[in-house]
C-alpha cells in the first residue's frame, strides 16, 4: 500500500510539473505553435527576446536625452553610419546630420515631455539583428506656447557594435508646421 501511494504522488507530481510547464511556455495558457501567415513577410517573423540593455539605450539617448535637451550625447550610442527614416517622409544619413537634424528641432521646444508606454527589445533569430521597438507619447511646447501633442512608434535597429544604425519612425499624421 506504501508503495502505491508513493507512486500515485510521483505521478501526481510530475503530471503536474508537465502541466504548468505547458501553460508557461504559451504565456497565458496558449500554446506557442508555428503558424502559415496568410502573407509572407519579408524580413522575417522569427523573432525572440532581445538585450534589454539596448531598449535602455534607446530610451535614454532618443527620448531621455531628447526631453532633457541634452542631444551631445547621440554621439554615444548612435553609428557613424545611422539612417533614420523619420515620419515626416525626411531621411537623415549619418550620425553628424541626423545630430545637427535633431539639435535644429529641438530648439524650435521649449519643453518636451515623452511618456513611454512600451518599449521592447527583440532579436531576429533568423537574420541575427537586433531590434528596439518603442510606443511613446510626446508633449512638445514650441516657442510660441502652443502646445504638439503626438503619438509616435520607433523602430531602431543595432549594429553588431551595439550602436543603433537605422531608425524607422511612424506618428499620428503629419504635424502642422
Amino acid at each position: 500500500m506504501k508503495k502505491f501511494l508513493l507512486l500515485l504522488a510521483a505521478g501526481t507530481i510530475l503530471y503536474a510539473c508537465k502541466d504548468e510547464k505547458k501553460a508557461d511556455a504559451g504565456g497565458g495558457g496558449m500554446e506557442n505553435k508555428t503558424v502559415t501567415l496568410p502573407l509572407n513577410p519579408t524580413y522575417s517573423s522569427s523573432f525572440e527576446m532581445g538585450n534589454q540593455e539596448y531598449a535602455a539605450m534607446i530610451v535614454q539617448g532618443s527620448w531621455k536625452d531628447w526631453s532633457d535637451n541634452k542631444l551631445e550625447n547621440m554621439k554615444n550610442w548612435l553609428a557613424d553610419t545611422v539612417v533614420a527614416f523619420h515620419s515626416d517622409n525626411s531621411m537623415i544619413k549619418g550620425a553628424d546630420s541626423l545630430m545637427a537634424g535633431w539639435m535644429r528641432a529641438r530648439a524650435k521646444y521649449s519643453s518636451s515631455i515623452d511618456t513611454i508606454n512600451a518599449v521592447m527589445a527583440v532579436r531576429s533569430i533568423d537574420k541575427k539583428e537586433d531590434w528596439v521597438l518603442v510606443w511613446a507619447t510626446a508633449i512638445d511646447t514650441k516657442l510660441d506656447g502652443t502646445v504638439d501633442t503626438v503619438g509616435l512608434q520607433e523602430t531602431w535597429r543595432i549594429n553588431k557594435d551595439g550602436k543603433a544604425d537605422l531608425l524607422l519612425q511612424y506618428d499620428r499624421a503629419k504635424r502642422k508646421e
